[in-house]
């Protein structure tokens, strides 16, 4: 599932594709998407111009003077941009007719991605508690501190709970934990204060660079021209047989998740 970085660099690139702000025809292809699409999106954006596009934790918003829309690509969710005429794909949901002719087309095999409305988007169930932006002075030791020292939860899981930080997926996490050097099992309210810090540190420091290299392609996650993430390259842990230091890698189970670490270098 794509993650904050995808999420960013999907975004960022619909933003530089963007030369007429005015949607002049959302259409709908096919509805069936993890929440069926709103047949009345199509009446609430005809004609409107979008006046920001930015990320929310792993959702894609489209700022309107009447409202906002907030997808979500699921797994396997992905946008193209074709010009002047639309060629159908199969598993196509919506596509988006800006007034210069370009088309943006979502596609989605699995069907597992949405596309919501909302008049006023602090209060749409999928964003209203969403927890702090990673990339934000929002994220410090001290807001991590607090919310690690009231819970059991393993510290994994933790950075992963969207209600506390927002968007750090699974191949992040673990990422973010190797560079603190902190054992993805470790009971969050066992954090010190120093630890904390490292950790704030390396989350910030791993999603910026995933964010520089595009993300990062395990499976079906591609750019907007069709372009795969390079972040993969740059994994310290996540997926690998061996560390840097020699030692063999394990793989844990944590809620169903593959949870990678180095014995020798988490403690």
């Amino acid at each position: 599932m794509p993650e904050l970085p995808e999420v960013e660099t999907i975004c960022n690139a619909i933003k530089q594709s963007i030369d007429s702000p005015k949607i002049d025809e959302f259409k709908i292809i096919n509805n069936k998407l993890r929440w069926k699409i709103n047949r009345n999106i199509p009446s609430r954006v005809n004609g409107q111009i979008i006046k920001k596009i930015y990320r929310r934790a792993k959702y894609i918003i489209m700022e309107f003077d009447n409202g906002s829309l907030i997808i979500h690509l699921g797994m396997t969710g992905q946008f193209r941009k074709t010009h002047d005429a639309y060629l159908s794909y199969k598993h196509d949901h919506f596509l988006m007719k800006m007034s210069d002719n370009s088309i943006f087309v979502y596609n989605d095999v699995r069907k597992f991605g949405s596309i919501h409305w909302s008049s006023d988007i602090r209060r749409h169930f999928l964003i209203k508690n969403i927890g702090v932006e990673p990339l934000t002075n929002d994220l410090d030791s001290q807001y991590l501190k607090s919310k690690a020292s009231k819970s059991k939860m393993k510290i994994k899981n933790f950075i992963m709970d969207q209600k506390i930080i927002a968007g750090v997926g699974n191949i992040y996490a673990s990422e973010a934990l190797f560079l603190s050097k902190i054992r993805p099992t470790k009971i969050a309210n066992r954090l010190s204060k120093s630890m904390c810090n490292h950790l704030v540190k390396s989350i910030k420091t791993v999603l910026k660079k995933a964010v520089k290299y595009g993300g990062t392609s395990i499976k079906d996650y591609k750019t907007l021209d069709g372009d795969s993430g390079y972040f993969t390259q740059k994994l310290s842990v996540y997926g690998l047989d061996k560390c840097r230091c020699g030692e063999k890698i394990r793989n844990v189970k944590i809620s169903g998740r593959s949870s990678f670490y180095c014995p020798k270098c988490q403690k």
